[in-house]
């Protein structure tokens, strides 16, 4: 009999329990989904940033390099990767929890916005230290021709590494939407809205101050007050308050000294953005002149000798200015300066022009007693049997003019160049009488 009432009270006891259950798990999936869904305000903000064109002719995707993570800490590394599915000109911003919006592609180390299809770039940064906490968005777009957003944005882009570009995003948007009004349906496409949460970061302990040191590249040695701490990103707990010495160090980049004031219970923010050391690549120089075995000689340097038939090259010169010179006897110096580029060949022409400073004509006639003029004033007669040759005259061009007897007159223009002798041959033409 007991055995019988046990049975049915277990199945009403898991009956309960089951209906229990159910309800509990209705209620946490209500939770979850409550706790997911943005607050009005964020709603709105994101429905001011977003912008869509109906119709894309093609896709911009952004993403993080941690998927699935939505939460970072102020002060944290963050790397977003996008890819464009043709090739188009890209803009990315971001837009923090203050409303505050900075333009993050093209950079100062990205300056071109210009991406192939297919290709995935990248953006690396870092959460400022003083963010106040909340959700960020990044929103990006890709349009085929490249445009201008604004004077003072491509300035700042020179300038800052990823610069604000706006205090507040609902402006911000309108003028971006006007832009892209102007452009046509099928010329841009926006990105997906990327989301993410930053947290507060816990404060230092009681009497001291915090670092926070990145820089770009990643992973350069800092030393703090000469004593090295680690590489970068880098977080410096229990730094006494006062002055101290940042330093930040990479093989192949010139160090970079930051000092840095640390305040009780503050976190500071130190950035190292390291300058390359320049490296000093190979090029070449071509020399073509119009004399033979003339001396060449680069920043002072005896090198070879000139070649009136061919090319002679000056290989494995340091990129950078250089001074070249061609000198010959009897020919007056040439001088110039050259920009040697890496892997590359410059080709130089050199023309020697003789020392002397005037030229001369030899002039041939048919007759004998031609009276010669040089711009209207007399020179010489002619002889048929040899030439008249006029000495010393000054580079550039001449009216002579031949005048006889019974013939017709002659008149030509003649150039005359330095250090040369200028043929001319002329035939006077008896005058007929007709009766």
């Amino acid at each position: 009999m007991s055995t019988r009432i046990l049975f049915p009270i277990r199945r009403k006891i898991l009956t309960y329990v089951l209906v229990a259950l159910t309800f509990l798990l209705c209620f946490a999936i209500i939770g979850v989904g409550y706790s997911q869904s943005p607050s009005p305000q964020e709603a709105a903000k994101m429905k001011s940033i977003q912008i869509i064109n109906p119709r894309p002719p093609f896709s911009l995707k952004l993403w993080l390099d941690q998927e699935g993570r939505v939460t970072y800490q102020a002060g944290e590394r963050i790397v977003i990767l996008f890819q464009a599915s043709q090739d188009s000109f890209v803009r990315i911003y971001s837009y923090d929890s203050e409303g505050r919006v900075k333009i993050i592609f093209p950079n100062q180390y990205s300056p071109h916005d210009f991406v192939r299809a297919g290709e995935t770039r990248s953006i690396e940064g870092i959460i400022d230290a003083d963010t106040r906490p909340g959700i960020e968005y990044v929103q990006g777009f890709a349009i085929t021709r490249s445009i201008t957003f604004s004077p003072k944005e491509e300035d700042l882009i020179s300038k800052q590494f990823m610069p604000e570009v706006s205090p507040d995003y609902n402006k911000y948007t309108q003028t971006i939407r006007g832009i892209i009004a102007t452009i046509p349906p099928t010329a841009w496409t926006s990105s997906n809205l990327l989301s993410y949460t930053v947290r507060p970061i816990p404060p230092p302990p009681t009497n001291y101050g915090r670092i926070i040191a990145h820089s770009k590249p990643n992973k350069v040695k800092v030393y703090l007050d000469n004593t090295y701490q680690g590489t970068t990103p880098l977080n410096l707990d229990r730094i006494s308050p006062g002055q101290h010495r940042i330093s930040f160090v990479m093989d192949g980049y010139q160090d970079q000294i930051e000092n840095v004031s640390v305040s009780p219970s503050r976190t500071t923010t130190v950035s190292g953005n390291l300058v390359p050391i320049p490296e000093y690549g190979m090029g070449s120089i071509s020399v073509y002149s119009n004399q033979d075995r003339a001396n060449i000689y680069l920043d002072g340097n005896y090198q070879r000798r000139t070649s009136a038939k061919q090319l002679v090259e000056l290989k494995n010169i340091k990129q950078g200015y250089h001074e070249l010179m061609i000198t010959k006897e009897g020919y007056l110096d040439w001088v110039s300066t050259i920009l040697v580029l890496s892997n590359q060949t410059q080709t130089v022409d050199v023309y020697l022009a003789p020392e002397v400073s005037s030229g001369s004509i030899e002039v041939y006639c048919n007759v004998s007693k031609a009276k010669i003029f040089v711009n209207g004033t007399y020179q010489a007669a002619t002889l048929s049997s040899q030439p008249i040759t006029l000495e010393e005259m000054e580079e550039g061009i001449y009216e002579i003019t031949l005048v006889n007897d019974g013939y017709k007159t002659w008149v030509e223009e003649v150039w005359v160049y330095v250090g040369e002798t200028t043929p001319l041959d002329v035939k006077m033409d008896k005058i007929t009488t007709r009766y």
